[in-house]
């Protein structure tokens, strides 16, 4: 597939918006650099993992972790006398960090096992870090920092002090009244590292010491006193020995690594495909995409697109609905111009680029795709001056590409098939070359204004006929999809909407021969037939619904009146025993009396078996209840009752108590319990009664160091944000929103954020840190590394 093909399908467009959800460098750049693939076991793994990782990120706090560019640094690990920047062992740092979070959450018996079990299997190829974090985390603080190790302690206080005694004797100069009337400022300056006075020119005698520099005025001298030359020189000497402790400590440490050069290594290569498929599932989730299923030819299946949106139209974009039986390899769409043929051919061309790159695609979850071997395309106007090619030869030339190169695995794509030249003669060269193409098996999506086209559409039964639905109302298309029935190009209709006299479109009526309109006439009456079909078939569909309903409400109230019969016969029972009981006393008594009197062995045996009748048949009657009483609960469990936002229900063995937050798709709801929202399945739900009150409100509590915290928040669909702006607002807003989201977290099992505060002033920033600091559900905060943000930027772990 070449470029130019990706480029006009959009598909390189995609892709870096895409890559532009990756955590590392490598991850992105992969993404720029990959093309679809036809290996259907490899594109099923890939949308495997990004489907998990999409699960793993609505519903879990596990994430993967950024690292900066590491495949520069794992280069000079192994080579002779080479060292590590300290940038590039912060890197390799981070990468660690990443690696080791995962392998901790996917560690021997986790849940995500279960759940995850295509990055579970990814995961276990990867090699633990911990020995490499360790020895890197003995230079490098959590922020890139070199820490103070006990090789490099002694030389920075020696600096310190060194600094200390130059600032104090340069504010000997500038503070003494001696030499007030001799200096233009009353700060030392810098110049070429060294701290230097602003000497006035007429007084340069009278301070000795090393002029640096002259302003461009001659007006003032830069001089160093002699006091301060010997202590700087001092203080470049022990900064020059600082660099080569810290340059020592860092060679030692790229030895040490060296031996881990090949994990390292072998680990990069499934962590950027990781980060390919998590980018994969952020874009997906923005985007409200799902995976379509890969199409089985052999088992009836085709290519089958349902609410299909091209996500460049965004907001725009009317969902279409391409579903295709099984014998049909070419779809032929017709209808008026800018009704949407070639966006539709485009949109159904980039999904099945995207689907064999393993990414998700805008449309519902039921979609089925083919994967193709290649695709070839001929798009658009692409005559040339220079090479002396018409619109016609242009299309031509493509064409002729394809016929060359096309195979029964390869998807054919031809926007105006036949046009540019006579229509009798194009419409003679397009159905040739379909008919080329059906004998080779190949799929193809082509759309035409070609009356001849369209006929043979209706004659081949690999073929079938589409139309872009025009309102004959408003004059205008609704970018709808009609399978089964061609559309009119309605040329006469849109030229009148476009502004041509009324007397020019009379004559160009006049102009249309009797045939032409008896075809134009037939096709509007098959579309008009075909909307009628569509009106009847939602009529009844809706009273099939309707009825459901009814059939529903009578079985719950058979269940409910069945459900208080065996209360009754609960209550009856209830009262058997009673009366047994009370029997059983008074019979034990008269045995007793018995005793005392004229009574046999015999007697006493016989009444006491006539107890035990008794009481079988009443556990008997018991048993059977029961029985009948589970079997109704049962059938009440599979009716699908409905819930509202803020009932309170119960579930499971343990009765677990929950409130409905959400409604979600096919009788699913998603339940808070506590902290957590969970996805349940409504028939195993049971409503509590309370009186009608409802919970709209979710509390989390918490408590440190003996003081009670609470945060109310309204249960709607509210969402923490993966990174949290606040540059900009004011002290106040921006705590609150800060509060609010770290709030959001605690309730969605959230645990990876960023804030961007800027720099400034440092008000937001301490601001943040302050609030940070107090919040006692936050385990941990630091500044972004300095090509991410730097201490404009604040990265928080939740617990």
């Amino acid at each position: 597939m070449n470029e130019k093909l990706l480029d006009q399908l959009d598909y390189n467009r995609i892709k870096n918006e895409i890559a532009s959800f990756c955590v590392s460098a490598e991850g992105k750049t992969k993404i720029e650099e990959m093309k679809p693939l036809s290996d259907a076991v490899l594109i099923e793994k890939n949308k495997a993992i990004s489907s998990e990782w999409a699960y793993l990120i609505k519903y879990s706090s596990v994430r993967l972790l950024s690292w900066n560019e590491v495949r520069k640094p794992f280069g000079i690990l192994g080579i002779d006398n080479a060292c590590l920047s300290t940038e590039e062992a912060f890197s390799i740092y981070q990468f660690c960090l990443s690696v080791n979070a995962l392998t901790e959450h996917f560690g021997c018996g986790s849940d995500y096992e279960k759940t995850c079990p295509t990055i579970s299997g990814e995961i276990q190829k990867l090699y633990a870090l911990n020995e490499v974090q360790d020895k890197i985390s003995r230079l490098i603080d959590a922020n890139g920092e070199i820490r103070e190790v006990s090789e490099i302690r002694e030389i920075k206080n020696t600096i310190r002090k060194k600094k200390n005694e130059i600032e104090k004797t340069m504010k000997n100069y500038t503070s003494s009244p001696e030499f007030q009337d001799y200096l233009q400022s009353s700060l030392p300056v810098l110049r070429s590292g060294r701290q230097v006075l602003a000497v006035k020119a007429n007084y340069k005698g009278r301070i000795k010491g090393i002029v640096h520099e002259v302003s461009q005025s001659g007006n003032t001298f830069y001089i160093e006193p002699e006091t301060v030359v010997q202590i700087s020189n001092e203080l470049f000497e022990e900064e020059a020995r600082l660099l080569r402790q810290i340059k020592l400590m860092f060679a030692d440490l790229t030895c040490e690594l060296s031996s881990f050069k090949d994990k390292l290594i072998s680990n990069l290569y499934f962590m950027e495909n990781l980060d390919v498929c998590y980018a994969g599932a952020l874009w997906g989730i923005q985007n409200k995409c799902s995976y379509a299923k890969n199409c089985n030819f052999d088992a009836g299946e085709n290519l089958s697109l349902l609410k299909a949106r091209h996500p460049l139209l965004a907001e725009k974009a009317v969902p279409i609905d391409v579903s295709l039986s099984k014998d049909v390899r070419v779809l032929i769409i017709s209808g008026a111009n800018t009704g949407g043929k070639t966006v539709t051919l485009k949109t159904i061309a980039l999904f099945s680029l995207l689907n064999q790159s393993g990414f998700p695609i805008p449309c519902v979850q039921e979609s089925i795709l083919p994967i193709f071997s290649d695709v070839f395309a001929d798009i658009g106007d692409e005559q040339s001056l220079d090479e002396s090619l018409s619109t016609f030869s242009a299309h031509m030339k493509n064409v002729a590409y394809a016929l060359e190169n096309a195979d029964e695995n390869s998807l054919v794509l031809l926007d105006e098939l036949g046009s540019g030249t006579d229509p009798l003669e194009g419409g003679a060269v397009a159905m040739a070359v379909l008919d080329e193409l059906i004998d080779r098996g190949c799929f193809v999506i082509l759309t035409t204004h070609h009356g001849a086209i369209k006929n043979y559409g209706y004659t081949h039964k690999n073929c079938l006929n589409a139309s872009v639905e025009f309102s004959e109302e408003t004059l205008c298309p609704t970018y709808k999809i009609v399978l089964g029935v061609p559309g009119s190009s309605h040329a006469i209709e849109i030229a009148n909407r476009s502004g041509i006299s009324s007397a020019v479109i009379e004559k160009a009526k006049s102009y249309i021969n009797t045939n032409q309109a008896d075809v134009a006439t037939l096709i509007q009456g098959l579309t008009e037939k075909y909307g009628e079909v569509s009106r009847l078939e939602n009529e009844l569909k809706a009273k099939e619904e309707e009825i459901n309903e009814k059939w529903r409400k009578v079985d719950l109230k058979k269940l409910q009146v069945k459900q208080h019969e065996l209360e009754l016969r609960k209550d009856g029972w209830r009262e058997s025993k009673s009366f047994l009981d009370e029997s059983r006393k008074m019979l034990e008594n008269l045995v007793r009396e018995l005793k005392e009197g004229e009574i046999n062995r015999e007697k006493t045996i016989k009444m006491k078996q006539t107890l035990e009748k008794i009481e079988n048949a009443i556990n008997l009657e018991k048993k059977d209840i029961e029985k009948e009483s589970e079997s109704i609960a049962e059938k009440s469990v599979e009716k699908n009752v409905e819930f509202e936002v803020g009932d309170k229900v119960k579930f499971g063995e343990k009765r677990t108590s929950g409130i409905i937050v959400k409604k979600e798709k096919k009788g699913f709801y998603q339940v808070q319990v506590g902290s957590m929202k969970i996805s349940m399945d409504g028939r195993k739900l049971e409503k509590v009664f309370d009186g009608g009150k409802k919970e709209n409100n979710v509390t989390v509590e918490f408590e440190k160091e003996n003081t009670k915290f609470f945060s109310s928040l309204s249960s709607s669909d509210e969402k923490p944000v993966f990174e949290l702006r606040i540059l900009g607002m004011r002290y106040e807003q921006a705590v609150k929103a800060l509060e609010k989201q770290l709030d959001l977290c605690c309730i969605n099992n959230f645990r990876y954020f960023s804030i961007i505060h800027g720099k400034g002033d440092g008000i937001l920033q301490k601001a943040v840190w302050d609030c940070l600091s107090k919040y006692p559900f936050v385990e941990s905060y630091n500044f972004a590394a300095p090509e991410d943000g730097g201490s404009g930027k604040t990265y928080v772990t939740m617990r």
